[in-house]
């Protein structure tokens, strides 16, 4: 067992500003702030794995929101996180290299949802974050080389939702999308070859998922995600390695007989990519999985997100 949030949050300040601190999920995009028993889908999106890891972004800090009074629902936010993450800001485990002090990781983002109908809403986000702080270990045995930089991210995430015709979710339609690109700009600061200290070495990456999940019944839900990670995936030391791109396709089918519990039936076909660096090229190998899930979830628990 581990504690995924521990936090407390402000409710009564004056103008819609909020704080928040403890241990949270960052509100950055979409997707990230959400529990597992609220996904649509039993895996991680290939795009929070690739740049957040298995549980997204969650980290030790604080988070100050301000919704201000306007004629459409407008939120803005910034964070202040200690930087312990495995993936974006990420510290590697060695001692010829330290860790600075926190907070290491920033993040700012932005979310309106303009009314377009009665029975319809929209949501669009941007997000932006920084880790002043990142390392990599890209040693191969018996050579070693380490690096140290900055990482920034950007990201869109844009949400539909048509209501419920029927009861319990049937008619009901959610479309959702999140883009995410990732720059980095890293030194090696320790190598065995002491002609590699102090030159650059450079990253571009990013991702994308799209989603749609249809309510055919009461209770009945089926829904289908397309996920890339690299349109843009290279490294650029003394020359520019492609390292290739990674894709999957998943069809899911739930049953929810309560409010707080869940059957899924998921099916994924997958193409991940991995660069081989005795070849110098990527190569990609195809699988398929198949999930059967069981969620349930206990005691209290907050208002549903949008």
């Amino acid at each position: 067992t581990e504690i995924e949030e521990a936090y407390f949050e402000t409710r009564a300040l004056p103008s819609g500003w909020k704080v928040k601190a403890g241990k949270f999920l960052s509100g950055i995009g979409y997707h990230n702030q959400q529990h597992l028993h609220s996904w649509a889908f039993s895996d991680q999106t290939l795009a929070h794995q690739a740049f957040f890891g298995d549980h997204g972004l969650v980290d030790t800090g604080v988070q100050v929101t301000y919704l201000p009074a306007t004629p459409i629902y407008t939120l803005v936010g910034v964070e202040l996180f200690q930087g312990e993450q495995e993936k974006f800001g990420a510290l590697a485990d060695h001692d010829d290299l330290e860790e600075d002090a926190g907070p290491r990781l920033s993040t700012i983002f932005a979310k309106i949802a303009p009314e377009i109908s009665a029975d319809s809403e929209l949501q669009l986000g941007v997000s932006l974050a920084q880790a002043g702080q990142h390392q990599e270990d890209h040693s191969e045995d018996p050579d070693v080389e380490l690096l140290e930089g900055d990482v920034f991210l950007w990201g869109m995430d844009v949400v539909y939702k048509k209501l419920p015709t029927g009861s319990y979710g049937e008619g009901g339609f959610t479309l959702q999308a999140e883009y995410f690109n990732v720059e980095k700009e890293l030194t090696i600061e320790v190598a065995s070859d002491a002609d590699e200290v102090g030159e650059e070495v450079t990253g571009k990456q990013d991702a994308f998922y799209l989603q749609a999940v249809y309510g055919i019944a009461p209770r009945f839900s089926v829904g289908a995600r397309f996920e890339k990670v690299g349109f843009v995936n290279e490294l650029k030391e003394e020359s520019t390695d492609k390292l290739g791109d990674s894709r999957r396709v998943s069809l899911a089918a739930t049953w929810q007989p309560t409010e707080y519990s869940k059957f899924r039936l998921q099916f994924s076909r997958a193409e991940i990519s991995e660069f081989d660096e005795d070849a110098g090229q990527a190569e990609s190998e195809t699988f398929n999985q198949i999930y059967l899930q069981y969620n349930i979830s206990l005691g209290a628990h907050g208002a549903h997100q949008f």
